[in-house]
């Protein structure tokens, strides 16, 4: 089957089922001097840089299970190619959970997981994938394997490589096999939609939320248009944004967390829209992180803007200009609590933008981000956009640093070349 990667049809394809057999083949390919694409569940191919060229696609689909699960300890150890609702379901037996909620978890795979550092809502309390990793085995561009910390919790002195290779994008190495730390599954889960005016005002509610002893697993604030991707039935009150907070805890700290919610809401201009409880609630989470990236029938945009706490808002404002002049309907999804602000703009099936007048409207909003302290990533968006401009947007002296990295794992230029930061 073939794979298509930003305009790049890739015909050749490795689906190795071990460890060893992923670095035969790498080390035969290298030796062939092919240019491998390392593909997991193929659900962030749309992510980064168009590729400088692009031969051999090695798939990790048949490099799947758990290798070593040991709830006393509180890890577990897993091959790359699992999708991470695979193992979600194995650790469901331990009562413990990995606490990650990429987009499309049936088939993200944990190896694309930690390559892209995807994640989701519960990033605010249990952090990113660079908090949950805590060893990695992978095979370098000449087929060699290596790895990095290890089975302990605490187990690294000097430099942790796993952080190195989180977020790569499979520059640096092909990612064989995981190893995490876990959290244990809550008792309860309950989930409260309050409506609110603006992002300013569900902002400033949110402050005041953490200064009342409340302890949300998530708190996301979307306009109405990112709402309607859930297709739930409630009446905001005409108020165009809606903050959601996820509770999870033993039964008694989610309800105290719950009634101390309503107190501290009727101190702010939001009103409490919709409470779920706990299956409602889980399923309710499991949309929500996959609708930024739901499907869409036609031509879409997806920006990430990352900036302090003041900035949020303004920004948030600014995407909704840049949507305006780009006649695109505009979903912002913002993660309320580590301020990350999503713009997600789309137009009909028939409705093609120039490229042009998008790179345009892309690199002002990145200079808004830029000035306000942040950064921006063009997560999605068409191959013939991305001619001229760098999704990324990162700027020297890190890229400098990146670059002697990168030449010192893949000299050749073999693994995913021309997709990292800068063209790396």
């Amino acid at each position: 089957m073939s794979i298509e990667l930003d305009g790049f049809t890739l015909l050749e394809a490795e689906t190795p089922g071990s460890p060893e057999e992923l670095s035969d083949t790498v080390k035969r390919a290298a030796q062939a001097g092919k240019v491998m694409i390392p593909v997991g569940g193929g659900t962030k191919l749309h992510l980064g840089n168009r590729p400088r060229s692009a031969h051999l696609a090695v798939q990790s689909s048949r490099l799947r299970g758990v290798v070593e699960y040991e709830p006393d300890n509180m890890t577990v150890s897993v091959l790359a190619g699992t999708s991470l609702k695979e193992l979600q379901d194995v650790l469901k037996q331990g009562n413990q959970f990995l606490p990650l909620d990429p987009p499309h978890p049936d088939r993200a795979t944990v190896g694309g997981i930690v390559a892209c550092n995807s994640s989701g809502p519960l990033r605010f309390r249990y952090g990113t994938v660079r908090d949950l990793l805590i060893g990695v085995k992978l095979v370098h561009a000449d087929g060699t394997q290596t790895k990095a910390g290890g089975k302990l919790v605490k187990n690294v002195t000097g430099y942790d490589m796993c952080k190195l290779y989180t977020g790569s994008l499979g520059t640096l190495g092909i990612l064989s096999e995981l190893i995490f730390k876990l959290q244990p599954r809550s008792e309860s889960v309950a989930t409260q939609l309050v409506a609110y005016p603006s992002l300013k005002t569900a902002l400033e509610a949110t402050q005041l939320f953490l200064r009342s002893d409340l302890l949300p697993d998530a708190m996301e604030a979307w306009n109405q248009e990112a709402m309607e991707t859930l297709s739930l039935a409630w009446n905001p009150g005409g108020k165009p944004w809606v903050l959601m907070l996820r509770f999870g805890e033993v039964e008694a700290a989610v309800q105290w967390q719950v009634e101390r919610l309503k107190d501290v809401v009727s101190k702010t201009q939001g009103e409490i829209v919709g409470t779920l409880a706990l299956q409602e609630s889980l399923e309710f989470w499991e949309r929500a992180g996959s609708a930024r990236e739901a499907p869409s029938a036609g031509d879409e945009v997806l920006a990430k803007c990352s900036v302090l706490y003041q900035s949020t808002a303004d920004i948030a404002q600014r995407i909704e200009e840049a949507g305006k002049e780009l006649h695109a309907r505009t979903a912002l999804f913002c993660h309320a609590g580590t301020y990350i602000v999503y713009g997600r703009f789309r137009w009909g099936p028939n409705e093609v933008r120039d490229p042009e007048i998008l790179r345009q409207v892309l690199s002002r909003l990145r200079t808004h981000c830029v000035s306000a302290g942040g950064h921006m990533v063009v997560e999605k968006v068409r191959p013939e956009v991305k001619n001229g401009f760098d999704v990324w947007g990162y700027e020297a002296p890190a890229l400098e640093i990146m670059r002697r990295i990168k030449q010192e794992f893949d000299p050749r230029g073999l693994l995913n070349p021309g997709r990292f930061v800068g063209g790396i």
